[in-house]
C-alpha cells in the first residue's frame, strides 16, 4: 500500500465512520456488490467449504439455483445432496405405518 494510500486512509476513515472494521465492511460490501465474478466466486468458496447452502450461495452470487449448479458442473464441483439420513427415514416410515 503506497504511504499516500495510509495517509488518506488515516485521516478519512475516522471522520466518515466509526472504526476501520467499517470501512473493511462497507469496502467489501462494494467490491461484492459491484464485481459479479469475486460475487461468484466468493459463492463457489462458500458453498464448496459447506459455510452456505446452494440456494444462499445462488443468492449470493446474484444468480438462480439453476445457473447456479451450471457454473457448479462447469468448475467440476460436485453438488451435496442435503437431506435426512437412511436411519432417520426408516424411523419415520416405522412410526407412521407401525
Amino acid at each position: 500500500m503506497s504511504e499516500l494510500t495510509k495517509e488518506g486512509l488515516k485521516l478519512l476513515i475516522p471522520y466518515y465512520y466509526k472504526s476501520k472494521e467499517d470501512f473493511l465492511n462497507e469496502a467489501f460490501r462494494i467490491i461484492i456488490r459491484n464485481n459479479p465474478r469475486i460475487r461468484i466466486e466468493l459463492a463457489l468458496k462458500l458453498y464448496s467449504s459447506k459455510k452456505a447452502s446452494l440456494a444462499k450461495s445462488a443468492e449470493i452470487a446474484g444468480l438462480t439455483t439453476i445457473e447456479f449448479k451450471e457454473i457448479l458442473a462447469d468448475k467440476g464441483i460436485k453438488r451435496e445432496i442435503e437431506g435426512d439420513e437412511i436411519a432417520e427415514i426408516d424411523d419415520k416410515i416405522n412410526e407412521v405405518f407401525g
